[in-house]
């Protein structure tokens, strides 16, 4: 996260009434922005003003008003305020479930991910924002809000979205995804880089290097990362500040607090009132 004497940072996030498992979100950005990160849901970004630079696709792009910017689950992508003014947007985070839900609809049952992480078409992405703010001003029905939302994500997936296919990994991408799997099985302990090198039989070196050069961030920033995304699905369903410290491994509330506001820009106790 970057920023200066000027930050502005003004976050909050709600759950339409229809499903749990959509989470929205609104910000408005000056002066600063989050480094690379991943999340385990499908992202949708829209901006509403101004502009930002971002990190997605493995290369920095400037992005607009007509952009909309699709994030697959576990995709490396970041964000920083353009100009001074800063920009503020919208997110959908679709949970995998829900996604799984509509391919099964209207998809064949075919596993679909979304092919670019920037699709330039400005009649959806207005329709999207239109759909957005009526819902956060409570002037949309919840019938009307579901329509118009699965209507408007189906459409999104038809035009920038491909078939999942079975991957032609490398021996390095199956190690990546074997060194994945064992952080998130064991967030709640203290690793260290031996640990996961040594599951890999490689040198803690070589995995150093080849994990970034792969995902784009270090195994340290990765396991923080997940750390933060459990402790949203825990907040999110009402566990306590110290209990959710726990099971994600941090060392107490206060390294909580203070990772998660990093990652965020609020902190946990705030993010747990938007949901309860």
């Amino acid at each position: 996260m970057k920023k200066n004497d000027e930050v502005i940072y003004d976050a909050k996030f709600w759950r339409p009434d229809i499903n749990e498992d959509i989470v929205l979100h609104k910000a408005h950005f000056s002066n600063y922005g989050f480094d690379k990160h991943v999340h385990e849901d499908y992202t949708i970004g829209l901006i509403t003003e101004g502009r930002m630079d971002a990190f997605v696709d493995g290369g920095k792009q400037e992005l607009n008003k007509s952009t909309i910017i699709t994030i697959n689950p576990d995709e490396t992508h970041a964000c920083q305020t353009k100009h001074s003014k800063g920009y503020t947007h919208y997110s959908i985070y679709l949970k995998p479930n829900f996604v799984k839900k509509l391919e099964e609809e209207n998809f064949n049952k075919q596993e679909l991910y979304f092919s670019s992480g920037i699709f330039q078409n400005e009649y959806l992405a207005n329709r999207l924002i239109n759909i957005l703010k009526l819902n956060e001003s409570n002037q949309s029905t919840k019938i009307d809000f579901e329509c118009e939302v699965v209507n408007t994500i189906n459409s999104l997936f038809e035009n920038n979205s491909k078939i999942k296919q079975v991957p032609n990994f490398t021996s390095h991408d199956n190690m990546i995804n074997r060194a994945k799997e064992y952080i998130n099985d064991n967030l709640s302990f203290d690793l260290q880089l031996g640990d996961i090198s040594d599951e890999l039989d490689i040198s803690k070196y070589h995995f150093l290097r080849l994990f970034k050069e792969k995902t784009f961030l270090s195994p340290h920033s990765y396991l923080m990362i997940k750390r933060i995304e459990k402790s949203k699905q825990l907040l999110q369903k009402g566990e306590s500040l110290i209990n959710t410290a726990h099971m994600c491994g941090f060392n107490d509330q206060s390294h909580l607090n203070r990772r998660f506001k990093l990652a965020t820009g609020i902190t946990p106790g705030n993010y747990k009132k938007f949901f309860h």
